[in-house]
């Protein structure tokens, strides 16, 4: 079996400051995803855990602690995360998280905003049982940014479909979500309004309505990537 992998690498040039990602069929005749780096290739699964693992017997980490919580009946005492699995979940977290990026590149929204879904389902979890709250601070951080991507993921599929008025739901939805949060955290309402998710969902809701109305924009592109 020839392991050297300079003949691909050869026909697929790898492109400095871009993302460069396909999908292939594999040998197993399933869908992979194949990212260009620098040094060589990545390859993850399409679908389950990105690096094919089954944690548990079950599909990813998500999936053996909701099966978990349903046999105690969603009662926690004395259970208490170690810390190789506060470890495990955040392996598990950055997985989605790279794959979804390759699913954003691919323009697959529907599976871009599964994973997104999965890692803040992963994030409910740690903050509903994880008992150092430090860890749980470290994670939450990240949710206004991730109900973002999930709601961008959701309102691309509806505009793939000129579905104008789902997207706009989509992201009035996730607005009112990141407002309760950062109330919830006892932001000042002045300072929620700087919040940069906030602003860029605010400004493509306007675009959106915009164009759904055959208007022009000044708004330009929205720039999710660099807020």
């Amino acid at each position: 079996m020839n392991r050297d992998i300079g003949e691909i690498m050869d026909s697929w040039e790898y492109k400095p400051n871009s993302i460069i990602v396909r999908k292939i069929i594999g040998d197993d005749g399933k869908e992979k995803i194949q990212i260009r780096v620098a040094l060589g290739i990545l390859q993850m699964e399409v679908h389950g855990r990105p690096d094919g693992k089954t944690p548990y017997n079950e599909e990813s980490l998500l999936d053996y602690y909701q099966s978990f919580l349903k046999e105690i009946n969603g009662t926690i005492k004395g259970f208490n995360l170690t810390e190789q699995d506060m470890r495990d979940l955040d392996a598990e977290i950055m997985l989605y998280y790279h794959r979804r990026i390759c699913f954003f590149v691919l323009k697959d929204y529907a599976l871009a905003k599964m994973d997104a879904e999965h890692n803040l389902l992963l994030m409910d979890f740690m903050a509903s049982y994880c008992t150092d709250k430090d860890y749980v601070r470290s994670h939450e951080q990240f949710r206004p940014f991730l109900i973002m991507e999930k709601t961008r993921a959701a309102s691309l599929e509806c505009l793939n479909k000129n579905d104008h008025a789902g997207a706009m739901e989509h992201i009035g939805d996730a607005i009112e979500a990141i407002e309760n949060f950062y109330s919830e955290c006892g932001i000042d309402e002045d300072e929620i309004k700087k919040v940069p998710e906030l602003i860029l969902l605010k400004k493509w809701r306007a675009k959106i309505h915009l164009d759904w109305e055959g208007g022009v924009t000044e708004i330009g592109e929205i720039d999710f990537e660099n807020k």
